[in-house]
């Protein structure tokens, strides 16, 4: 397993995603994959308040899954979690939840369901156009004084916002985001294809950024449904109808026999190539590996060393 350095700790730089656990994914393949991910070195959990969640201010059945399992294995202090609030509303994505009483709701049942006193990275799940960074760090500066989130985090962000947000925060003395989340993979995509206006993918102008700040990211759909691997084995026609809407582009056929050609010299597989994409990058960057079986996880994991060259990733670009 590579790691990160990240403050006081480091970060595998394989996260565990867990949007689906209690819910679509059983909670008894969830805590199988839990432990596998535990026993290879795994130390990161991606969650998030609504993940699992029914009804609006429900409970996560994720966060409820990972509080049990850390609890009955004791391994709190060796793991890092990072979940998420103040998502928009389901029924209509732009309309904001950013404000103090949400926030505080949301890390509070959070911190009860993951029967944890604090969250090692809080993320600010959507951002707020409408709204002034600095309005938006200072509420987020609050659960950190509150010693109920170690860290900040933007999920969906821009990199422009993220900027605007960090130089407010130095001159305030102010927490500031230290960590980003969107989607990225070895797959293209954009707002559009994905249907949500409110997501953030990454793109050149956003790399570019990232690249000149060593800024960390968490990257999402990481393996973008299983694009690469279900084509090069032949079996396009088992991808999903959301896999086919968000990636299944004239760009992306174009980066298969890419794949396969160096995985196949690398003797690993598509998944294992997909993560190691990301986890090669120049800024710090952490695959977050979601999966519904257990022997998914354990496929992703089998290339959890390795490590691309500049030449081999732009290659696959």
């Amino acid at each position: 397993m590579k790691y990160t350095p990240f403050f006081e700790t480091k970060l595998s730089q394989i996260a565990l995603g867990c949007d689906h656990y209690g819910a679509a994914i059983p909670e008894k393949t969830a805590l199988a994959q839990l432990d596998i991910f535990f026993e290879q070195g795994g130390n990161l959990l991606d969650t998030a308040h609504i993940y699992g969640q029914d009804t609006e201010g429900g409970p996560s059945t994720s966060e409820q899954v990972l509080g049990k399992w850390l609890r009955s294995n004791n391994t709190r202090n060796q793991m890092v979690v990072a979940t998420k609030g103040c998502h928009p509303y389901k029924e209509d994505m732009n309309r904001s939840r950013i404000n103090e009483k949400d926030m505080m709701d949301d890390i509070q049942r959070s911190l009860d369901q993951l029967q944890s006193d604090s969250v090692d990275i809080w993320f600010f799940h959507r951002d707020d156009p409408s709204m002034g960074t600095d309005e938006i760090i200072d509420m987020g500066s609050l659960l950190v004084e509150k010693g109920l989130v170690k860290h900040l985090g933007a999920s969906n962000w821009t990199t422009k916002r993220i900027e605007e947000a960090n130089l407010w925060a130095k001159k305030n003395n102010k927490s500031e985001f230290v960590i980003s989340e969107i989607q990225w993979s070895l797959a293209h995509c954009t707002p559009e294809t994905w249907g949500d206006d409110t997501l953030v993918c990454m793109n050149e102008t956003e790399r570019a950024w990232y690249e000149k700040y060593n800024f960390p990211v968490m990257a999402f759909a990481s393996q973008a449904k299983g694009l690469f691997s279900k084509l090069i084995e032949g079996k396009g026609e088992s991808l999903s109808q959301r896999a086919r809407e968000r990636f299944l582009t004239e760009v992306n056929l174009a980066i298969v026999p890419r794949c396969k050609a160096l995985a196949e010299e690398l003797r690993v597989t598509p998944a294992a190539l997909c993560i190691a994409y990301l986890t090669s990058q120049i800024n710090p960057t952490i695959a977050i590996a979601g999966s519904s079986k257990i022997s998914q996880i354990t496929e992703t994991l089998g290339g959890a060393d390795l490590s691309l060259t500049p030449s081999q990733i732009a290659y696959l670009r």
